[in-house]
């Protein structure tokens, strides 16, 4: 398999799990439970962890621990700064963009590196 339908194979998952993540009963639960711009902050964590995992190189278990350190830095600076709010619930929805971006990154590692999507070609 071609590297560039890997990638294909990778946006087309990221695709699908976007429009499940925008579906209205989904959004409904996730600003639930992280409030009203919780998705935001998931949805830029997945492209912040992204990002620095494929730029910098460095093993994904660091890149998340020190995203979440940044992510919790972040909303301790907002906290103490006037025209900010620094929330415990924007900080869970970093996490979870951390994490789902982890999720992502070990289904591309399990089913287009491992060759999931075979050929049926002979």
């Amino acid at each position: 398999m071609s590297a560039h339908r890997k990638k294909l194979y990778f946006a087309l998952i990221i695709t699908v799990l976007s429009v499940l993540l925008l579906n209205n009963e989904l959004r409904t639960d996730i600003t639930k439970v992280t409030g009203l711009d919780g998705l935001g902050h998931i949805l830029g964590f997945i492209c912040l962890s992204w990002v620095v995992h494929s730029l910098i190189k460095i093993p994904l278990m660091t890149t998340a621990l020190t995203l979440s350190f940044y992510a919790a830095l972040t909303e301790i600076g907002q906290y103490y700064l006037g025209f900010r709010n620094g929330e415990f619930r924007d900080f869970v929805a970093d996490v979870m963009g951390i994490i789902i971006f982890i999720f992502l990154y070990w289904l591309y590692q399990v089913c287009v590196k491992k060759n999931v999507f075979k050929s049926t070609k002979k």
